[in-house]
């Protein structure tokens, strides 16, 4: 090297600056993963935005949750990429590949209800602007399931015999409950749906020149004004709940709940949706022998019921609250069914079996 030379330099990277091609595919990896991650949790934020924003009963929004989550572990896109192709091939996977519990293929009213889940959300999805207003949703091409009309799943009569038996024996270990249970039940077998049971006030029962003899109340599901009716006995056991109360030294009002909550977490506050679905099929159920003894099997028997007295269909309609007249026709359908097989054994001179052996429930 001569004195006027410039030295020679040499750079040597270090082992930190060292990018193997594997440094870089793991690295990739991982910016994949927590993209992936990022995704899943947006679309899991979207839908617990959609469920606080929607007015679903509670089992409602537990079966829109579980189908919507079914569709995020299926498809990995954001909610906004979804395409109708995709929607299609989701149908297909619920109807070819996805089972229940026991191993059976899904019902048509199944996949109806996935299917309802996802229309009901990229409806809501859009109005709230997470996606062009004018854009064509995933889900508008997506055709539902064919289905029967099923029959109604009402209580027979020998089953209510058993539910009065159950109710007699007092099914909790306090008073309050007892008297609460007994007009509770009094009330479910009028046709109230649970939601409208939780929602009632005293006032909708003591109100104006009815004088306790009727209920008055709006619906939930479609903000209109209905009367029902009360018989007498059920009368008895309401008047009864609220004089019990009357007689702890609470003060009645309009406003008061009708049915109060005795549990240890809840004491004094209003009944529950899930309060009135555990008196049906814990307490109730498992005290009459039933299985399935839910709130909505009352108001099947109700309307089956309004049937079965030769009440004109639309009068009948206008004490439960069904707007349907083809949601309605289960329950004539049901009666007509009932007499031709009650005709069949007459004309040939035999016992009819047992109906609920006859038409188990679906």
């Amino acid at each position: 090297m001569t004195a006027n030379s410039n030295p020679l330099i040499r750079i040597v990277a270090t082992h930190s600056e060292v990018r193997s091609p594997n440094t870089e595919i793991h690295r990739s990896h991982a910016q994949v993963q927590s993209s992936r991650g990022d995704i899943l949790d947006l679309r899991l934020e979207r839908i617990k935005e959609f469920l606080q924003a929607s007015n679903f009963a509670p089992n409602s929004q537990k079966a829109y949750r579980i189908e919507l989550e079914r569709f995020v572990a299926w498809s990995s896109k954001a909610w906004i990429d979804v395409t109708p192709r995709e929607i299609a091939q989701f149908k297909r996977y619920l109807m070819e590949d996805c089972t229940t519990r026991r191993g059976k293929p899904l019902s048509a009213a199944a996949i109806n209800q996935a299917l309802t889940a996802l229309k009901s959300f990229y409806r809501w999805f859009q109005l709230a602007g997470y996606m062009d207003i004018t854009a064509v949703l995933p889900t508008a091409a997506v055709k539902f399931q064919k289905l029967g009309k099923p029959l109604p799943r009402h209580f027979s009569k020998e089953q209510m015999q058993a539910i009065s038996v159950a109710i007699a024996q007092e099914l909790s270990g306090t008073e309050e409950v007892n008297w609460r249970d007994r007009a509770l039940l009094a009330v479910l077998t009028h046709g109230l749906r649970a939601e409208d049971v939780v929602r009632l006030n005293v006032g909708n029962y003591n109100f104006g020149n009815y004088d306790g003899t009727r209920l008055r109340f709006v619906r939930k599901k479609d903000g209109e004004e209905t009367i029902v009716p009360i018989r007498e006995a059920a009368r008895v056991q309401i008047q009864a709940y609220l004089e019990y109360r009357q007689a702890q030294r609470e003060v009645l009002e309009d406003e008061s709940p009708m049915f109060l909550s005795y549990d240890f977490h809840n004491r004094g506050k209003r009944l529950g949706y899930q309060g009135v679905y555990y008196f049906a099929k814990i307490r109730l159920g498992e005290a009459a022998g039933i299985e399935n003894l839910t709130p909505h099997r009352f108001r099947h028997t109700y309307a089956s019921e309004l049937v079965e007295l030769g009440i004109d269909s639309l009068l009948a309609r206008t004490l439960t609250g069904h707007r349907s007249e083809k949601v309605f026709e289960r329950y004539i359908q049901g009666k007509r069914l009932a007499a031709a097989e009650s005709a069949f054994y007459q004309a040939i001179h035999e016992t009819a079996p047992d109906s609920e052996q006859q038409h188990p429930e679906n």
